[in-house]
């Protein structure tokens, strides 16, 4: 019987005050037909995402229908699937839930309870309640969450901050995007950029102050999604897979191929099969760390025979891996536009490629092609240019290529610091600077 450990647990959510929150953007629905997990990579800010959903529903429901829980909480070690009816047991002596209200269940680290999807489906079932599932990528897939709650949940990806939420957290006013464009304001609004392509959107990270300590805290992170979430989950050789990792991490916003980097470990001598890589890529997909791109073509083999483009989840971890990735700053913009259409894509039907001429080694090549079912719905190029004259003409021509096979009129060059429209060969294409675009809500 673990009624006490329940009962102190609860009394202290009970008195807990919400903490004060940078509100995401992401939508969760707050009277889901189904159970909603909320999933992403580690330290993003699932629980704060959680603590969210709270604070929006107690406009409408009383506070002692809502019950959170942490099972990574010291006096809930040890749990099975028959403890959590104790759970609840203590939840209606000590809350007294409205009886004709539904009770509105938030269980963080649910991983952590033997058996949870079982008597989590079974109290879904019931009608009685809502839930609300968070948990850590070390423990639990998106793919294992959907195959042990059988087709009952949908899932929500809590990214680090996008940009909109950094300008959120460093008090800027968003309120007339025209007036960041002139003048100081124009000086202050590139300065947060860089800063945000430099550091990423890591809440805490945002958050602090001093380069020293921003460092600091995202070599930690690297470490702990390196030993909890990869090796000690998939338990795969550290010394293999750190060799792996920081090259791929090098690689970042350029094609590589598992060959590419087979290749490479040889040098190091270190030993291992291409299955064993296409493995850690894998991994480091699951846990949203690495995200590969694949070429656009309307074959699958194709797609599946050319070399990925691999982005990191957060430029913050680039630079605690990679030394010199400050000196790489227009692939660090890529892969914040990367990152962007990802989160992005999560509240729309596109999908994501990249564009070069097949058979042609230093063929033409466009950042991202952006596909909507079988239409070709934009074409981005990502550029370090301040001016018109800065914008290289391979980088234009490779643009209107990729429009003439694609048969896309769509076109943009994401900038540094240059707005404006360029005409070619009866084609426009449109310019605009990144922080713009990354506040903007279209593509």
């Amino acid at each position: 019987m673990r009624e006490e450990d329940f009962r102190v647990v609860l009394s202290e959510w009970r008195v807990r005050k919400l903490p004060e929150l940078v509100e995401r953007e992401i939508k969760i629905p707050l009277e889901p037909t189904t159970i909603i997990t909320i999933i992403g990579p580690r330290q993003a800010g699932k629980t704060f995402r959680v603590f969210q959903l709270i604070r929006e529903l107690s406009s409408m429901v009383s506070r002692e229908n809502m019950l959170y829980v942490n099972f990574e909480h010291e006096r809930l070690r040890n749990l099975d699937a028959n403890n959590l009816e104790d759970m609840i047991k203590v939840f209606y002596q000590l809350f007294l839930p409205e009886e004709k209200t539904q009770i509105y269940l938030f269980l963080d680290e649910i991983q952590n309870v033997r058996d949870w999807d079982k008597w989590v489906r079974r109290v879904y079932e019931s009608g009685k309640f809502k839930i609300f599932i968070s948990g850590s990528s070390s423990k639990l897939s998106s793919k294992e969450i959907a195959t042990a709650l059988r087709g009952r949940s949908i899932d929500f990806i809590v990214f680090p901050f996008s940009f909109r939420e950094f300008l959120k957290a460093k008090k800027i006013e968003l309120k007339n995007v025209e007036v960041l464009s002139y003048l100081e304001e124009r000086g202050k609004i590139l300065r947060l950029t860089e800063e945000f392509v430099k550091f990423g959107g890591y809440p805490k990270v945002v958050l602090t102050e001093e380069v020293d300590a921003k460092e600091k805290i995202l070599r930690t992170y690297y470490e702990t999604i390196f030993y909890k979430d990869l090796v000690e989950r998939y338990k795969v050789d550290p010394i293999l897979l750190d060799a792996f990792l920081r090259y791929a991490v090098t690689c970042f916003s350029k094609q590589v191929s598992v060959s590419k980097i087979y290749n490479y470990l040889k040098t190091l001598g270190l030993k291992c099969s291409k299955s064993t890589l296409i493995k850690f890529l894998k991994y480091s997909e699951e846990v949203f760390f690495l995200f590969p791109i694949e070429i656009f073509s309307y074959s699958i083999k194709e797609r599946k025979q050319y070399p990925k483009k691999l982005y990191v989840v957060d430029n913050g971890i680039v630079r605690a891996i990679y030394s010199n990735a400050e000196k790489s700053f227009g692939r660090l913009m890529e892969n914040s536009v990367a990152v962007e259409l990802l989160r992005r894509k999560e509240s729309s039907k596109f999908e994501i490629f990249y564009w070069k001429e097949y058979g042609k080694r230093n063929g033409n090549e466009v950042d991202f092609v952006i596909r909507e079912g079988t239409n070709i719905k934009k074409l981005i190029q990502v550029t370090y240019a301040n001016s018109k004259d800065e914008i290289e003409k391979r980088e234009v021509e490779n643009l209107i290529k990729a429009s003439e096979e694609l048969k896309c009129k769509d076109l943009l060059i994401i900038t540094w610091d240059y707005e404006g429209e360029l005409e070619v060969e009866n084609r426009k294409i449109k310019c605009l600077p990144l922080w713009k675009w990354l506040i903007s809500f279209s593509l």
